[in-house]
């Protein structure tokens, strides 16, 4: 029977999601009901994991609103002194049960060749609702673990290089051109809106206009397009990016707004909108069967590729 980790064992695993920024400094982390399932712990235990990570000062909780990763101010983490420290308490642990240095040694080299084995994929979105969303997506299509990366938090890093392949919906190729060196290591992802936006947007198509939101003029012109296969009256884009002020102005008397989570819609604009239909994204049924292929085959590519200095003569 297996026996579900205990609070120190959830404890080291969301702290280790932190430190390797898997958890961003500001992201709210998963729900306790979530993170207890894909922890395969329960809802009390990984409860009290976060309260120890709370008086550390890792996160921190606003009421109604979740769990977030604080900012470490002034505190600097050695995460060679965190492994170092656990890596003590298995080898000790180890040899009080009889193990040799030399049986021991080959068990690290056999663990080190089974993590080097793992695939290290980074999935790539502008908001965090639709990242966490996507990731569960593709993580539950490649049957890869993925981690998540919030486009304006990514400026400067070269993804292709922390990782073996980078997912990232079409429309957000051109947002991370200069964020890899190579784009054959990005694995474009077909999104779809879900049936469920769909039906809705069919249901209003008696109103004579409606109101497309999204935070850039690419983001309007994608929307206008998608809900113009759906609706055929007049469609209005709106630019409201996450400077402009929550007033309604916008909305006054509009009887529906269609919106992407990226989209910064107040509860002052929402409440002046007759509906509002909020686009939620699911990967193309089609592409989504084929996923686990593509990521396979992108870094198999990778992985042949000769290195600087080789090569034929």
């Amino acid at each position: 029977m297996e026996v579900a980790p205990g609070v120190d064992e959830v404890y080291r695993r969301i702290l280790d999601r932190i430190l390797s920024g898997y958890y961003p400094t500001g992201s709210r982390l998963p729900s306790c009901r979530a993170l207890a399932t894909e922890l395969g712990s329960n809802s009390s235990t990984v409860d009290r994991a976060i309260g120890r990570l709370a008086t550390g000062g890792r996160v921190r909780t606003v009421p109604r609103r979740g769990t977030f990763v604080d900012q470490q101010d002034g505190v600097t983490v050695d995460a060679r002194e965190v492994v170092a420290t656990e890596l003590d308490e298995v080898l000790l642990r180890a040899r009080r049960l009889g193990f040799t240095a030399l049986e021991l040694t080959g068990m690290v080299e056999v663990a080190l060749d089974r993590v080097d084995s793992v695939r290290r994929i980074a999935v790539v979105e502008c908001n965090e609702r639709d990242l966490r969303h996507v990731q569960r997506l593709v993580q539950r299509a490649s049957g890869v673990e993925v981690q998540p990366v919030l486009l304006a938090e990514a400026a400067g890093r070269v993804l292709d290089e922390e990782f073996d392949a980078v997912a990232v919906p079409i429309f957000h190729l051109n947002d991370i051109a200069d964020l890899v060196k190579d784009l054959d290591q990005v694995v474009e992802l077909n999104l779809v809106a879900s049936p469920a936006a769909l039906r809705r947007i069919i249901g209003v198509r008696d109103q004579e206009s409606l109101v497309v939101v999204a935070p850039s003029a690419r983001g309007v012109q994608w929307m206008t397009a998608l809900v113009g296969q759906y609706y055929p009256g007049h469609i209005q884009g709106v630019e409201l990016g996450p400077d402009a002020p929550d007033d309604g102005a916008w909305f006054e008397g509009e009887p529906v707004l269609v919106v992407n989570n990226a989209a910064t819609l107040g509860p002052i604009a929402e409440a002046k909108a007759g509906q509002v239909i909020a686009i939620e994204w699911e990967l193309d049924g089609r592409f989504n069967a084929a996923l686990r292929a593509r990521v396979e085959n992108v870094i198999s590519a990778r992985a042949v590729v000769p290195g600087p200095g080789t090569g034929e003569a």
